[in-house]
């Protein structure tokens, strides 16, 4: 059972459900993560239950089975799937290779990556879902360029260092969303919320990109932190070349130049990028009062038959669309 919570335009669903059947476990979590085949040996047994928070795009709660189980997995597909045994045990097989997931070692599982669980019958686990093109567009920004592959995470995850940090965070998030009024239901502040959970999942655990990552981060200019700062604090505004380089005080050219070697496009492309990110967040957290040109506007689009025209070049569907689409679901 969910509850719907719209306030201030974003969408917190709190959700329960207890389920007594692999059948409706299996449908359950295709909903919540993507097609995986489960095997429950003593099916009489099974007394799934799993609850959380659906926000954005995270989804964050606890799970369990109460009965061995068996899940394989060939491809999320969509999703990211982070989870960590609070107690109990689950074993892990890829590629060839095992290792046993407990309260010290987590596991991600990632799109098209083949994995095989075995998850113990006292095994009560945390568990946080992140869309996959959530992360794909954080990690495109961050290096400057469209990525190729599909982003694919080490799946054995050790907590200590900045992953159980990580999980740290991931708690403080909890706890914060499940108040009855809560500070994530302000869209600033839960982009923000997103924003740091995406990033430093991907500067934590390594995967296919993170030496680049690592190594691009390692140069890069402190004013660019400052100007990304600046962006996101000035959606609404129309920010010129002028307002940067009066706010970071440095030279057009060298704006241009590092813009392009750390994000891959001019300082204000970048900008109308992000302004075209948020939107299409609004439009899919919007409330049923709620329009695509009132959305628009509150970014700084006035020219609405332009826009609609950019944003479907941008994401390959009218912004009406994505509304329609979103408020169906």
């Amino acid at each position: 059972m969910f509850y719907h919570q719209n306030k201030n335009n974003v969408i917190r669903q709190q959700f329960s459900t207890v389920l007594n059947t692999p059948a409706q476990a299996v449908q359950w979590m295709l909903n919540i993560n993507g097609p995986h085949d489960l095997e429950v040996p003593r099916p009489r047994e099974l007394d799934f239950r799993h609850y959380g928070t659906i926000i954005g795009n995270a989804a964050i709660g606890i799970i369990e089975y109460s009965t061995l189980v068996r899940v394989k997995i060939e491809n999320l597909e969509q999703s990211y799937s982070v989870n960590l045994p609070l107690y109990g045990e689950q074993s892990i097989e890829h590629q060839g290779s095992s290792f046993v997931s407990n309260s010290s070692v987590g596991v991600i599982l990632s799109p098209n990556q083949s994995l095989r669980m075995t998850i113990g019958e006292k095994c009560r686990k945390k568990m946080v879902k992140l869309a996959r093109r959530a992360l794909e567009v954080k990690l495109s920004k961050l290096l400057g360029r469209q990525i190729s592959q599909p982003i694919l995470f080490e799946p054995k995850v050790s907590l200590d260092g900045a992953m159980q940090q990580w999980w740290q965070l991931v708690e403080n998030f909890q706890e914060i969303l499940l108040a009855e009024s809560s500070l994530c239901d302000l869209p600033d502040v839960w982009s923000n919320f997103e924003n740091s959970l995406i990033t430093s999942l991907l500067f934590s655990q390594r995967h296919n990109y993170f030496d680049e990552l690592l190594a691009r981060q390692a140069g890069r200019p402190q004013y660019l932190t400052q100007l990304e700062i600046m962006f996101n604090e000035s959606l609404e505004l129309p920010l010129t070349l002028v307002d940067l380089e009066r706010a970071v005080g440095v030279s057009r050219e060298r704006l241009y130049r590092d813009f392009h070697t750390y994000y891959g496009m001019t300082p204000i492309a970048y900008f109308r990028q992000l302004r075209f990110d948020q939107v299409r967040l609004r439009l899919i957290q919007a409330r049923s009062s709620e329009k695509v040109s009132s959305i628009a506007m509150d970014y700084g689009f006035q020219q609405f038959g332009r826009f609609s025209k950019e944003y479907k070049e941008r994401f390959g569907e009218l912004p009406s669309q994505t509304l329609r689409l979103h408020r169906t679901n």
